[in-house]
């Protein structure tokens, strides 16, 4: 029999893929090789399996955000280095599991990323303090607000109504979010830093900017 982990990584697999709606507990059955009984005594319904999943996900991705933002040399390249991890992550997910996860299970889903946001926001403040004390952020910007107004503006990524998903990536928008961003609250120094980093990895083999 699957285990618990293998159940929830083939079924988030399936979900990222085809959408949340589309998966049914049969196909998840089906997939795994398993009776459809034997899935509902792990998982009582489907909710039980979404839930269960998307707790899956978001514990890694704040391990992933955290391992990522360890591996850079200086603040800088941390943050546009992070900015690109996070891009390559984004396209794992389909328009339709992104668009079901909004529509149909949101309160789920900020159940799920309220103690991601409130990581990468401790996360963010520490990375300004510190490119603060190494001249590259401004003095007068306040690390917290900053913090904060980012995350919020990443929130709009899912908006269909600002951004619909035929005429706008998902990728896209969050890159020019984040550079944005950290453009805005630089110093020259850092600035030019910035562009040196966000070039290199742009041109790099790790980043296909489709």
């Amino acid at each position: 029999m699957a285990s618990t982990e293998t159940i929830l990584r083939e079924t988030l697999a399936l979900y990222k893929k085809m959408g949340i709606r589309a998966v049914t507990m049969d196909m998840v059955a089906e997939k795994l090789g398993m009776s459809k009984r034997t899935l509902y005594e792990q998982f009582p319904n489907k909710n039980d399996l979404i839930n269960a999943c998307l707790q899956l996900d978001m514990n890694e991705m704040k391990e992933n955000a955290i391992k990522e933002l360890g591996n850079s040399k200086n603040i800088l390249e941390k943050i546009v280095s992070f900015m690109f991890f996070h891009i390559n992550i984004i396209k794992q997910y389909s328009p339709n599991f992104l668009y079901d996860l909004n529509k149909y299970y949101l309160e789920l889903s900020c159940e799920k990323t309220a103690d991601f946001y409130l990581t990468m926001t401790n996360k963010i403040v520490g990375l300004i303090e510190t490119g603060k004390k190494e001249q590259l952020f401004r003095n007068d910007i306040n690390s917290e607000i900053a913090a904060k107004l980012v995350l919020e503006q990443f929130k709009y990524i899912h908006n269909e109504t600002l951004f619909p998903a035929e005429k706008y990536s998902h990728t896209k928008i969050f890159e020019h979010i984040a550079i944005t961003f950290i453009r805005g609250i630089a110093t020259l120094k850092g600035y030019e830093l910035i562009e040196e980093y966000y070039t290199k990895y742009k041109n790099s083999e790790q980043f296909n900017d489709n």
